[in-house]
């Protein structure tokens, strides 16, 4: 993981924007919002001392993609890594992971926060 790599991605963005204007850009922000927590909610299920690291591998693989959907760079780049770590069984490496990918979203939800509000 790298803290070089920018929390967001503003070509996706554009991308999105150029697909579907504003109103696609809202929608899939307001998507990855309410499916960021729950994959969250899901990660930490999966490293809880009785919990399944597969369900954390799950947890972190969705929030890859939705988050690289919205260019939430940072997210999708410790959620990529902690999915690694589930898949190899490494449970201590996800623990080590888990802080970063939580500070990671709790910042890109805030900027994608902004991003909306700013729009027309």
């Amino acid at each position: 993981m790298s803290g070089e790599t920018p929390i967001l991605d503003p070509a996706a963005v554009v991308r999105l924007q150029r697909l579907g204007g504003d109103k696609l850009l809202r929608q899939m922000v307001r998507l990855y919002l309410e499916n960021s927590r729950e994959r969250l909610a899901q990660i930490d299920a999966g490293l809880a001392e009785d919990g399944d690291l597969d369900d954390a591998r799950r947890g972190a693989h969705s929030l890859k993609s939705s988050a690289a959907n919205v260019g939430a760079l940072r997210v999708s780049e410790a959620a990529s890594e902690l999915e690694a770590a589930a898949g190899k069984g490494d449970g201590a490496r996800c623990r080590t992971v888990r802080p970063v990918l939580v500070e990671a979203s709790r910042v890109a939800e805030d900027r994608l926060e902004a991003l909306v509000e700013e729009l027309p």
